[in-house]
């Protein structure tokens, strides 16, 4: 016998507590790409997760006011680039809302069509397979289809506490 979940009530307290819990849980750093009708849209992200290996799947969580949520669709072709601890530059630089991200910044354009940064970490490159609203946020599952394994040897970023941290492979 299933149960139906109640329906959650915003609450002020429960939303800060959410966070307050998270902001101390470490996190890999992403930056997500994709090009836009408008041009190369991108965020940094630390809701990478995993979701299956057969087949490939990723998910990550954007504000519903991202403009590069607002740029994705179903089927767009995405770069998920998992940065290394020495880019922290490019984790600040795509964590501004709003901004250029692209400009100063070394890229190019995958052979998928996607943005691709200059980064020495992991690259995943896929599409957009779904994307679920969530109330404030879309939860974006990411279909992979190709992987530059990149190099693994320097120590992995992660956020925690509003800060970026380095931890050792």
């Amino acid at each position: 016998m299933t149960t139906p979940n109640p329906t959650p009530s915003p609450s002020h307290e429960l939303a800060t507590d959410l966070a307050t819990a998270f902001r101390g849980h470490p996190a890999g750093v992403a930056i997500l790409t994709t090009m836009g009708e408008a041009g190369p849209e991108g965020l940094t992200v630390s809701s990478l997760a995993s979701v299956s290996v057969v087949p490939a799947v990723v998910s990550v969580s954007m504000g519903n006011r991202s403009t590069t949520l607002a740029a994705l669709k179903e089927g767009s072709r995405v770069v998920v680039h998992m940065l290394d601890a020495d880019r922290t530059d490019l984790a600040d630089a795509f964590a501004v809302p709003g901004g250029d991200h692209f400009v100063g910044t070394e890229w190019t354009t995958s052979a998928e069509g996607a943005p691709q940064l200059k980064t020495p970490g992991p690259v995943l490159h896929g599409f957009v397979q779904t994307m679920v609203d969530t109330g404030s946020a879309t939860l974006v599952a990411v279909t992979i289809d190709r992987i530059d394994s990149g190099n693994r040897g320097a120590p992995g970023l992660v956020r925690m506490a509003r800060g970026w941290y380095e931890i050792p492979r």
